[in-house]
Order: structure tokens, then C-alpha cells, then sequence
């Protein structure tokens, strides 16, 4: 019989997390399984719960967003190994399960947890630090920056169409070094995104290029943030085809450097979070995780 065990965020203003934790509970039970749940008090308890779930159970589910997810690969990157990945979406874009066409809904979601299989898929790393879906910095990632979660529960993505507004305002680029699989030079630009699927924004025809087993960083940076280029962004965007704009480098790659030659601080975002400042190193751990995926995509 296999082992579950069912992490989620157990900290005040969470109580839907529990209640759908014994919902997974129940159905899993049903099916046969073992189930433990696991109340989480911080990020570094989910961390150490994620670590220990690899030597003592077959499958681990995370119930949230990006950012959970993310979680649960910090555990088991210090693990050394992973173990089947189940994902009950419970974020507010949950990019990383729409790019792996992840049931949203909660019922059909646990119940990819009984009928799905897992799937081989890569995991980028910043050092010890995971990337399951997107990095960004320069101006995207102030515009992240200055959504607080309050707004973002209350407006959804909305929210960063307003504060982007907001950033044109500004002029701001960033003068970068960067080293792709050892090829080198030196660019300014206002943005620069790092996917490892063919989602951003939960947005999922982004990259049609991008697979999340293809073994590659898909890198963009964007030279000007001006409202005529987001205008021409937005229809390169909406038609897949972002890389062939103007203004837009694109680096497909299985490693890349990034240092600042700017005097002002620069600063990452990692699956909707803030994280480290640059200098940085993106890797990609080829095929590192398995996560549940429906069996109609297998």
C-alpha cells in the first residue's frame, strides 16, 4: 500500500488548506492509500517536512501556488532525490500546474492524485535555491516588488496590470554581464525573464517552443518598458511569438550567468517571491522531479 503525506500551510488565514487536506485525506484513503497530513508553521518547517518526506513516503502533495511548490523542491533539492510530486493548485495564478495542464479544481485535482502518473520534469536551481516556473528581475520584478499579498487575493492578477502602469513611468534600465553556456556579453536591458515552461502569468501559450522536459532555460530580456512597446509586447505575447519581437534577445540554454554592472542593487524574484540579488547562476537539473500529471497527457 503507498504512502502519502499531504504538506500544507497550517498558519492563521489558511483554514481552507486543512479543510481541503482531509477532503484529499478521505479520497485517498478510498483509493487505498495511506495518508498522513501535515500542518506546516513555517516556510523551513515545509522545507524539513518536504526533505524527510523522501525517505519516508512514496508520493508527497502540496496544496498551493508557485510558491508551495517551490517549497516542497527546496526539500527535497537538500534531500538529494525527489519522490512523486502531487499538486493541489491553490495559488492565485498557479503558472507551474497550468503549464502541466493540473486540474484547478479542487475535486479533479485530488483526484489526479489517484488516477494520474508521474512525469519526468525539469527543476532549475540557483545554488540550493529551486526554480519551478520563473525568475524575473528589473522592472517586472519591481512591479512584483510593490504587490502586496492583500491586493493580489483581493484583485487577482489584475493588480499587476495596475502597478505596471504605475512603473512606466520610470526609466529604468540595468546594465548585466551575462554568460550562457559559455558564451558572454555585456547588455542593458529593463527586464529579464527566465521560464522553464511555456507559461508566464498563467498565460500558456507563451512559449510553444518551451516543454517542461526539454532541458532548457528559455531566457528573454527586454531592452525599453514604454507603453508603444507594451503595446508590441503584448501582441507578440498573446501570439506566442515574444522571442521575435524587437527589442527582445532571446537565449535558449542549459546554464546561465547573470552579474550587475549597475551601481544599484538588483534584486530576483523566484516563482512570485523575493529572493537573491544578483550576481546569480541558473542551472537546470534535467528531469529531476515527478510530478502527477493526468493520464490523458501521457
Amino acid at each position: 500500500m503507498q504512502n502519502y503525506l499531504i504538506i500544507y500551510n497550517g498558519t492563521a488565514g489558511k483554514s481552507d488548506n486543512e479543510t481541503i487536506a482531509k477532503k484529499a485525506q478521505r479520497m485517498l484513503h478510498q483509493a487505498g492509500k495511506n495518508v498522513d497530513l501535515a500542518a506546516t508553521s513555517s516556510e523551513k518547517d515545509a522545507v524539513k517536512q518536504a526533505k524527510a518526506s523522501t525517505s519516508r513516503y512514496d508520493c508527497l502533495v502540496t496544496i498551493g501556488g508557485d510558491g508551495s511548490i517551490n517549497t516542497a523542491c527546496a526539500g527535497f533539492l537538500k534531500a538529494g532525490q525527489s519522490i512523486p510530486l502531487g499538486i493541489i493548485p491553490g495559488g492565485t495564478v498557479n503558472n507551474f500546474a497550468r503549464a502541466l495542464k493540473i486540474p484547478l479544481n479542487t475535486d479533479k485535482a485530488i483526484q489526479n492524485l489517484i488516477d494520474g502518473s508521474p512525469a519526468k520534469v525539469d527543476l532549475a536551481t540557483i545554488g540550493d535555491t529551486p526554480m519551478v516556473s520563473s525568475l524575473t528581475l528589473g522592472r517586472l520584478a519591481d512591479i512584483s516588488q510593490n504587490v502586496k499579498q492583500a491586493e493580489k487575493r483581493k484583485f487577482g492578477t489584475m493588480i499587476y496590470l495596475f502597478k505596471g502602469i504605475k512603473e512606466l513611468f520610470t526609466n529604468r534600465s540595468y546594465k548585466l554581464k551575462i554568460d550562457a553556456d559559455g558564451t558572454s556579453e555585456t547588455l542593458r536591458a529593463q527586464i529579464l525573464l527566465i521560464t522553464t515552461t511555456n507559461s508566464v502569468g498563467g498565460y500558456v501559450a507563451f512559449n510553444p517552443d518551451a516543454t517542461y522536459d526539454d532541458d532548457c532555460l528559455h531566457v528573454f530580456l527586454l531592452k525599453k518598458f514604454t507603453l508603444p512597446k507594451i503595446m508590441t509586447y503584448g501582441a507578440f505575447f498573446l501570439s506566442g511569438n515574444l522571442k521575435n519581437a524587437r527589442g527582445v534577445k532571446y537565449i535558449k540554454c542549459q546554464q546561465i550567468r547573470i552579474e550587475n554592472l549597475s551601481s544599484r542593487k538588483i534584486k530576483t524574484r523566484i516563482d512570485g517571491d523575493p529572493a537573491m540579488a544578483l550576481p546569480i547562476t541558473v542551472k537546470v537539473k534535467a528531469d529531476f522531479l515527478k510530478i502527477l500529471l493526468p493520464k490523458s497527457l501521457r
